[in-house]
C-alpha cells in the first residue's frame, strides 16, 4: 500500500501537570505505534484523542489509534484515487512519448478507434430494434385504418337501412347535407342519427340545439335541450284544467240551447201530406205512446190546415 504524506502533527495543549509531550527521538521507529506514551495518550487531549507521532508513522492505518481509523481511512482512499489516475495519466503519455519517437501511431488513435467502433455498434442495434418497432407500428396503424373504414361503411349501411324514407326525399336530403357540413350554418357537422331527430322538432326548438352546438355543446347534449324546449312549448300550448272544465261547461250550456222543446219534439215531423190519395195510418196502428202523439200532431195540422183528419 501506497503512504500517505504525513499531515502536520496535531497539537493539543498538555494540561496543568502533565508531563511534556514525547519527541521524536524518544520514540521507536521500527514498526511500533506512533502514539506517544501511555500517560500522553490518557491526557494528550480534553477530548480524550491521544497525541500522534505523525513523523514516524509507516502510513498503515491499523497503527493508528482506533479515533483516528475513520478520518484515516477515507483520506487514504481519496490519495490512492488521485494516485491511480496520475499514475494513468502518466502511463498514457509515456506510451504516447514513446510511439512518437519510434515513428509509431500515436496510441490514442487506437483508442479512439475502438470508442467509435463501440459506439457504432451500439447505434446499429438500436437501429436494429427501432427499425423492428417501426415495422410493427406500421402494420398495427394499416390494421387500425382497416377497422376504421369497415365501422364507417357498417356505420352507413346502417343509417340507411333504419332511414330508408329519406333516400326518395330530395328535400329532406338537402335539408340534412346541410347539417353534415363541417362549416356549415348548423354549428358544425352533427351525427346523422342526431341531425334526422333534429329535422322533426320544430324550427325554433332546432334553432336552440344549433346555438348550443355552436358554444361548444356536445351534439347529444344539444339535442336534449332542443327536445327539452319543444316538450316545454307543446305543453305551455295546451290549456289548462281549468280552461278545459269552463269549455266543458260551454259545450254543454250551447247543446242545451240547440236542444228541441217538448212541444217541438212532438210535431217535429207532422206535416201535411202532398199525396192525399195515400192511405193514411190510423190511432189504431200505432204501437207506442209516442207513435200515438205523433199520429195526434199529424192530423191537427191536417186539420187546421183544411184538409180531413
Amino acid at each position: 500500500m501506497s503512504e500517505v504524506s504525513a499531515p502536520t502533527a496535531v497539537s493539543t495543549p498538555a494540561e496543568s501537570g502533565s508531563p511534556a509531550p514525547a519527541t521524536t527521538d524518544s520514540l521507536s521507529t521500527s514498526g511500533h505505534s506512533p502514539v506517544a506514551n501511555a500517560g500522553s495518550a490518557s491526557s494528550g487531549s480534553s477530548e480524550g484523542w491521544p497525541e500522534v507521532d505523525w513523523d514516524g508513522w509507516d502510513g498503515e492505518v491499523n497503527s493508528l489509534p482506533e479515533q483516528y481509523h475513520t478520518s484515516a481511512t477515507a483520506i487514504q482512499s481519496r490519495a490512492d484515487s488521485n494516485y491511480q489516475e496520475r499514475h494513468s495519466n502518466l502511463d498514457n503519455l509515456r506510451a504516447m512519448y514513446s510511439a512518437m519517437l519510434s515513428g509509431e501511431e500515436d496510441p490514442r488513435i487506437g483508442q479512439l478507434t475502438t470508442d467509435l467502433s463501440d459506439l457504432q455498434s451500439r447505434y446499429d442495434t438500436r437501429e436494429t430494434e427501432y427499425s423492428g418497432q417501426s415495422d410493427k407500428y406500421s402494420d398495427l396503424e394499416a390494421q387500425l385504418k382497416g377497422y376504421q373504414d369497415n365501422n364507417a361503411q357498417s356505420y352507413v349501411d346502417r343509417f340507411w337501412t333504419d332511414h330508408s324514407e329519406l333516400s326518395d326525399n330530395t328535400e329532406q336530403l338537402n335539408k340534412l347535407a346541410e347539417y353534415l357540413i363541417d362549416d356549415g350554418s348548423h354549428g358544425g357537422a352533427w351525427d346523422p342519427y342526431l341531425a334526422v331527430k333534429l329535422m322533426a322538432l320544430p324550427e325554433e326548438a332546432a334553432q336552440v340545439a344549433v346555438e348550443a352546438k355552436k358554444n361548444g355543446v356536445e351534439d347529444k347534449y344539444a339535442f336534449q335541450l332542443a327536445e327539452a324546449h319543444a316538450q316545454l312549448t307543446e305543453a305551455r300550448s295546451q290549456p289548462t284544467e281549468d280552461q278545459m272544465a269552463v269549455a266543458a261547461k260551454l259545450v254543454e250550456e250551447q247543446k242545451k240551447a240547440k236542444a228541441p222543446r217538448t212541444a217541438a219534439k212532438i210535431t217535429n215531423g207532422a206535416v201535411r201530406s202532398s199525396q192525399p190519395q195515400a192511405s193514411r195510418a190510423g190511432m189504431k196502428d200505432a204501437t207506442s205512446l209516442d207513435e200515438m202523439r205523433t199520429l195526434a200532431a199529424r192530423r191537427a195540422l191536417t186539420v187546421h190546415g183544411g184538409g180531413r183528419g
